[in-house]
Protein backbone atom coordinates (compact mmCIF):
# COMPACT_ATOMS: atom_id res chain seq x y z
CA UNK A 1 0.00 0.00 0.00
CA UNK A 2 1.16 3.51 -0.83
CA UNK A 3 0.96 4.96 2.68
CA UNK A 4 2.07 8.40 1.56
CA UNK A 5 -0.85 8.66 -0.88
CA UNK A 6 -3.29 7.42 1.75
CA UNK A 7 -2.13 9.98 4.32
CA UNK A 8 -2.30 12.70 1.70
CA UNK A 9 -5.87 11.65 0.93
CA UNK A 10 -6.93 12.11 4.57
CA UNK A 11 -4.74 15.22 4.96
CA UNK A 12 -2.53 13.86 7.72
CA UNK A 13 1.06 12.83 8.26
CA UNK A 14 1.95 9.41 9.61
CA UNK A 15 2.06 9.67 13.43
CA UNK A 16 5.34 9.18 15.24
CA UNK A 17 3.66 7.28 18.06
CA UNK A 18 0.97 4.67 17.47
CA UNK A 19 -1.31 5.26 20.45
CA UNK A 20 -4.97 6.08 21.09
CA UNK A 21 -4.48 9.78 20.40
CA UNK A 22 -3.00 9.02 16.99
CA UNK A 23 -5.76 6.50 16.25
CA UNK A 24 -8.47 9.01 17.18
CA UNK A 25 -6.91 11.65 14.95
CA UNK A 26 -6.74 9.25 12.02
CA UNK A 27 -10.39 8.20 12.46
CA UNK A 28 -11.60 11.80 12.59
CA UNK A 29 -9.55 12.81 9.57
CA UNK A 30 -10.79 9.80 7.60
CA UNK A 31 -14.46 10.46 8.40
CA UNK A 32 -14.09 14.11 7.32
CA UNK A 33 -12.33 13.45 4.01
CA UNK A 34 -13.61 10.14 2.59
CA UNK A 35 -17.38 9.95 2.12
CA UNK A 36 -19.73 7.08 2.77
CA UNK A 37 -21.51 6.41 -0.54
CA UNK A 38 -23.28 3.68 -2.47
CA UNK A 39 -23.04 5.26 -5.93
CA UNK A 40 -21.36 2.21 -7.44
CA UNK A 41 -24.33 -0.08 -6.80
CA UNK A 42 -27.15 2.48 -6.84
CA UNK A 43 -26.26 5.14 -9.40
CA UNK A 44 -23.70 3.47 -11.67
CA UNK A 45 -25.24 0.00 -11.33
CA UNK A 46 -21.90 -1.78 -11.04
CA UNK A 47 -20.78 -4.72 -8.94
CA UNK A 48 -18.80 -3.57 -5.91
CA UNK A 49 -15.33 -5.09 -5.50
CA UNK A 50 -13.63 -5.39 -2.12
CA UNK A 51 -10.31 -6.43 -3.61
CA UNK A 52 -7.66 -4.30 -1.83
CA UNK A 53 -6.00 -3.04 -5.01
CA UNK A 54 -9.34 -2.11 -6.58
CA UNK A 55 -10.39 -0.33 -3.38
CA UNK A 56 -7.16 1.64 -3.16
CA UNK A 57 -7.55 2.81 -6.74
CA UNK A 58 -11.18 3.80 -6.19
CA UNK A 59 -10.94 5.47 -2.78
CA UNK A 60 -7.42 6.89 -2.71
CA UNK A 61 -6.37 7.39 -6.34
CA UNK A 62 -9.76 8.35 -7.82
CA UNK A 63 -10.95 10.02 -4.59
CA UNK A 64 -14.26 8.19 -4.30
CA UNK A 65 -15.91 6.82 -1.17
CA UNK A 66 -17.72 3.59 -0.44
CA UNK A 67 -19.74 1.63 2.09
CA UNK A 68 -18.63 -0.51 5.02
CA UNK A 69 -17.33 -3.57 3.17
CA UNK A 70 -15.11 -1.24 1.14
CA UNK A 71 -14.09 1.53 3.53
CA UNK A 72 -13.62 -0.46 6.73
CA UNK A 73 -11.78 -3.20 4.87
CA UNK A 74 -9.38 -0.75 3.26
CA UNK A 75 -9.05 1.14 6.55
CA UNK A 76 -8.09 -2.05 8.38
CA UNK A 77 -5.34 -2.70 5.83
CA UNK A 78 -4.18 0.92 6.10
CA UNK A 79 -3.96 0.71 9.89
CA UNK A 80 -1.98 -2.54 9.71
CA UNK A 81 0.37 -1.04 7.12
CA UNK A 82 0.86 1.96 9.40
CA UNK A 83 1.86 -0.35 12.24
CA UNK A 84 -1.33 -0.82 14.23
CA UNK A 85 -2.72 -4.29 14.99
CA UNK A 86 -6.22 -4.17 13.46
CA UNK A 87 -8.85 -6.75 12.52
CA UNK A 88 -12.40 -6.82 11.14
CA UNK A 89 -15.51 -8.25 12.83
CA UNK A 90 -19.12 -9.11 12.00
CA UNK A 91 -21.78 -6.53 12.92
CA UNK A 92 -25.56 -6.32 12.88
CA UNK A 93 -27.10 -2.88 12.37
CA UNK A 94 -29.19 -1.90 15.41
CA UNK A 95 -31.34 -4.97 15.99
CA UNK A 96 -30.20 -8.49 16.79
CA UNK A 97 -33.07 -9.60 14.54
CA UNK A 98 -31.22 -8.33 11.49
CA UNK A 99 -28.62 -10.40 9.60
CA UNK A 100 -24.92 -9.55 9.62
CA UNK A 101 -24.66 -6.64 7.18
CA UNK A 102 -21.81 -4.50 8.49
CA UNK A 103 -18.04 -4.80 8.69
CA UNK A 104 -16.48 -3.25 11.79
CA UNK A 105 -12.87 -2.76 12.88
CA UNK A 106 -11.08 -3.30 16.19
CA UNK A 107 -7.54 -2.13 16.96
CA UNK A 108 -5.36 -3.69 19.65
CA UNK A 109 -3.56 -1.12 21.79
CA UNK A 110 -1.55 -1.61 24.98
CA UNK A 111 -4.61 -1.16 27.20
CA UNK A 112 -6.96 -3.41 25.21
CA UNK A 113 -9.01 -3.36 22.02
CA UNK A 114 -10.71 -0.26 20.62
CA UNK A 115 -13.55 -0.08 18.08
CA UNK A 116 -13.23 2.25 15.08
CA UNK A 117 -15.52 2.79 12.10
CA UNK A 118 -15.13 4.87 8.95
CA UNK A 119 -17.75 3.08 6.84
CA UNK A 120 -21.08 3.34 8.60
CA UNK A 121 -23.82 5.48 7.11
CA UNK A 122 -25.47 6.14 10.49
CA UNK A 123 -24.34 7.56 13.85
CA UNK A 124 -20.66 6.74 14.28
CA UNK A 125 -18.14 7.47 17.05
CA UNK A 126 -15.92 10.42 16.07
CA UNK A 127 -12.88 8.47 17.30
CA UNK A 128 -12.20 5.13 18.96
CA UNK A 129 -14.27 3.44 21.67
CA UNK A 130 -12.43 1.14 24.08
CA UNK A 131 -14.00 -2.24 24.62
CA UNK A 132 -14.74 -1.90 28.32
CA UNK A 133 -18.22 -3.28 29.09
CA UNK A 134 -20.71 -0.85 30.67
CA UNK A 135 -18.15 1.96 30.94
CA UNK A 136 -19.54 5.11 29.33
CA UNK A 137 -16.90 7.02 27.38
CA UNK A 138 -16.84 10.55 26.03
CA UNK A 139 -15.89 10.61 22.36
CA UNK A 140 -15.68 14.20 21.15
CA UNK A 141 -18.68 15.24 23.24
CA UNK A 142 -20.77 12.12 22.60
CA UNK A 143 -21.31 9.22 25.02
CA UNK A 144 -20.59 5.68 23.78
CA UNK A 145 -20.19 2.31 25.50
CA UNK A 146 -20.41 -1.47 25.09
CA UNK A 147 -23.09 -3.65 26.65
CA UNK A 148 -23.31 -7.43 26.62
CA UNK A 149 -26.11 -9.05 24.60
CA UNK A 150 -25.21 -12.72 25.07
CA UNK A 151 -22.13 -14.93 25.13
CA UNK A 152 -21.24 -13.96 21.56
CA UNK A 153 -22.68 -10.53 20.78
CA UNK A 154 -22.00 -7.07 22.19
CA UNK A 155 -24.01 -3.89 21.62
CA UNK A 156 -22.33 -0.59 20.85
CA UNK A 157 -24.64 1.98 22.42
CA UNK A 158 -24.80 5.75 22.62
CA UNK A 159 -26.83 8.57 24.10
CA UNK A 160 -28.68 10.26 21.26
CA UNK A 161 -29.50 13.98 21.00
CA UNK A 162 -32.54 13.44 23.25
CA UNK A 163 -30.40 11.83 25.94
CA UNK A 164 -31.90 8.39 25.27
CA UNK A 165 -29.92 5.17 25.05
CA UNK A 166 -29.87 3.50 21.65
CA UNK A 167 -28.06 0.60 20.02
CA UNK A 168 -26.19 1.49 16.84
CA UNK A 169 -24.50 -1.85 16.19
CA UNK A 170 -24.28 -5.35 17.60
CA UNK A 171 -20.92 -7.01 17.05
CA UNK A 172 -18.71 -9.97 17.81
CA UNK A 173 -15.12 -9.78 18.98
CA UNK A 174 -13.81 -12.62 16.81
CA UNK A 175 -11.39 -11.52 14.05
CA UNK A 176 -12.69 -12.34 10.58
CA UNK A 177 -10.61 -12.75 7.39
CA UNK A 178 -11.47 -10.65 4.34
CA UNK A 179 -13.00 -13.61 2.49
CA UNK A 180 -15.85 -13.80 5.03
CA UNK A 181 -17.23 -10.49 3.77
CA UNK A 182 -17.34 -11.40 0.08
CA UNK A 183 -20.82 -12.95 0.08
CA UNK A 184 -22.29 -10.17 2.27
CA UNK A 185 -20.86 -7.54 -0.04
CA UNK A 186 -22.20 -9.34 -3.10
CA UNK A 187 -25.68 -9.48 -1.57
CA UNK A 188 -25.64 -5.78 -0.61
CA UNK A 189 -24.56 -4.54 -4.03
CA UNK A 190 -26.82 -6.82 -6.12
CA UNK A 191 -30.02 -7.40 -4.14
CA UNK A 192 -32.68 -5.59 -6.23
CA UNK A 193 -34.66 -4.78 -3.08
CA UNK A 194 -31.66 -3.84 -0.93
CA UNK A 195 -30.98 -0.36 0.41
CA UNK A 196 -27.67 0.03 -1.43
CA UNK A 197 -29.34 -0.69 -4.75
CA UNK A 198 -32.60 1.20 -4.31
CA UNK A 199 -31.57 4.30 -2.31
CA UNK A 200 -28.90 6.86 -3.22
CA UNK A 201 -26.79 7.52 -0.12
CA UNK A 202 -23.86 9.89 0.24
CA UNK A 203 -22.61 11.52 3.43
CA UNK A 204 -19.48 13.16 4.70
CA UNK A 205 -18.82 14.19 8.26
CA UNK A 206 -17.49 17.63 9.12
CA UNK A 207 -15.88 18.77 12.39
CA UNK A 208 -19.03 20.84 13.02
CA UNK A 209 -21.72 18.78 11.27
CA UNK A 210 -22.22 16.86 8.04
CA UNK A 211 -23.29 16.95 4.39
CA UNK A 212 -25.56 14.28 2.97
CA UNK A 213 -27.52 13.22 -0.09
CA UNK A 214 -30.45 10.84 0.37
CA UNK A 215 -32.18 10.06 -2.89
CA UNK A 216 -32.67 13.49 -4.46
CA UNK A 217 -32.39 15.61 -1.32
CA UNK A 218 -29.19 17.40 -0.31
CA UNK A 219 -28.81 18.11 3.43
CA UNK A 220 -26.36 20.53 5.01
CA UNK A 221 -26.17 20.37 8.81
CA UNK A 222 -23.49 22.74 10.07
CA UNK A 223 -23.20 24.27 13.56
CA UNK A 224 -26.63 22.92 14.46
CA UNK A 225 -28.38 24.50 11.48
CA UNK A 226 -29.92 21.93 9.13
CA UNK A 227 -31.07 22.80 5.62
CA UNK A 228 -32.62 20.51 3.00
CA UNK A 229 -32.62 21.20 -0.71
CA UNK A 230 -34.32 19.24 -3.47
CA UNK A 231 -31.95 18.20 -6.27
CA UNK A 232 -33.59 19.19 -9.53
CA UNK A 233 -31.62 17.20 -12.10
CA UNK A 234 -28.61 15.00 -12.74
CA UNK A 235 -26.36 17.95 -13.56
CA UNK A 236 -27.05 19.50 -10.16
CA UNK A 237 -26.56 16.10 -8.50
CA UNK A 238 -23.11 15.70 -10.00
CA UNK A 239 -22.24 19.30 -9.16
CA UNK A 240 -23.11 18.73 -5.48
CA UNK A 241 -21.08 15.52 -5.45
CA UNK A 242 -18.03 17.42 -6.66
CA UNK A 243 -18.46 20.54 -4.48
CA UNK A 244 -19.31 18.95 -1.13
CA UNK A 245 -17.97 15.40 -1.35
CA UNK A 246 -15.05 15.71 -3.76
CA UNK A 247 -16.57 13.01 -6.02
CA UNK A 248 -16.21 13.24 -9.78
CA UNK A 249 -17.97 10.46 -11.68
Amino acid sequence: MDLKAYYERIKLEKPAKLDKNALDEIVRAHQCTIPFEDLESNYLHNRVSIDPEVLFDKVITRKRGGYCFELNGLFKDFLCETGFDAFCVFCRVKSMERPVMHRGVFVRLEDGIHYVDVGFGGPTPFGSVKFEPDVKQDVMGETWWFEKQDDYWWALKRLNSDGEEEVTLNMTLQPQPDIEFESMNFYCCTNPEGRFVTVTLVNLRQPNGYYAITERTFTSSIDGVTKDKAIENDEEFRSLLKEYFGIVL
